[in-house]
């Protein structure tokens, strides 16, 4: 205490003087505006690093949230999109539901396909053969063949599922079959992977007379039992012809980018056993 009271006996005269120019300084920056843009604009140099500073790392504790948001907000714009409906003018069906067509007709519907996201938690790109895998599973509703979707376009179908946790076999998979057509030629053909670059696959089954062109969209075709129709897979990049072959080769790039993917989207089709047992009857036939 001793020590502390002969500190402020010995500098009182160095902190008076220190208090009192603060106060000057408060004064002159209150009561004139020329001094006040000089100190502002010299403070500026020290405080603006510090609150951009400040700003990145609350953003970056702030971003979880923004993502989590923003991947619910597509959710629900999923589910309120056109393909995710039986549309019909019968009145009879028991889940109904409305939706507005571009003409502002109200039509009634029924709901054919449910989404909800998930959150990657391994992926691969580089192998001969990917997967990517997800923190949610059988307690989550997740399923064997789920379709699974980026905000940007196909990602694959869910092959294996555990309680918690789900595995994703990846477009960039040589099994990996995705029925799909051109738009707007609306030429039908097959999406499929050759080992190599994680941005690319190849639109096979096409014949050479189609009307294709550079740039025309390709998107899922709705044929299978496991994706919405027109969900875009990716843009025709190259477009090549072998003297020998019948069939186009079309180079596609993907819409999704397998570099960057946090989350995802799985669509669960309502009518799928329906179906399922439809087609199991054509082939027995």
């Amino acid at each position: 205490m001793n020590n502390l009271i002969d500190f402020i006996k010995k500098y009182l005269h160095v902190m008076t003087f220190i208090f009192l120019q603060v106060i000057a300084i408060v004064l002159i920056y209150n009561s004139m505006n020329y001094p006040r843009f000089v100190i502002a604009s010299y403070t500026q140099v020290l405080t603006a690093p510090i609150n951009g500073f400040c700003n990145k790392v609350i953003r970056h504790f702030n971003l979880s949230a923004e993502n989590n948001y923003l991947v619910e907000q597509n959710v629900q714009l999923m589910r309120n999109q056109n393909s995710s409906f039986l549309v019909s003018e019968d009145t009879i069906m028991t889940k109904i539901d409305t939706i507005v067509d571009s003409l502002s007709r109200v039509k009634k519907c029924e709901r054919m396909y449910d989404y909800f996201s998930a959150n990657v938690i391994y992926n691969t790109i580089h192998k001969k053969n990917n997967y990517l895998m997800i923190d949610k599973g059988l307690e989550d509703g997740v399923t064997y063949d789920m379709a699974v979707l980026s905000s940007q376009g196909v990602v694959g179908v869910v092959t294996n599922v555990s309680q918690h946790f789900a595995t994703i076999t990846s477009i960039l998979h040589p099994d990996s079959r995705i029925s799909a057509k051109v738009v707007p030629a609306n030429q039908l053909g097959t999406v499929v992977w050759r080992f190599g670059q994680s941005q690319y696959a190849y639109l096979e089954d096409v014949t050479e007379n189609s009307n294709i062109n550079e740039g025309d969209s390709v998107v899922t075709s709705g044929y299978s039992n496991i994706f919405p129709s027109n969900v875009l897979i990716g843009v025709i990049c190259e477009k090549t012809k072998r003297s020998s072959n019948p069939f186009l080769t079309l180079k596609v790039k993907l819409a999704t980018d397998f570099n960057h993917i946090n989350s995802v989207y799985l669509v669960k089709n309502l009518y799928r056993s329906e179906l399922d047992t439809l087609k199991s009857k054509m082939i027995d036939e």
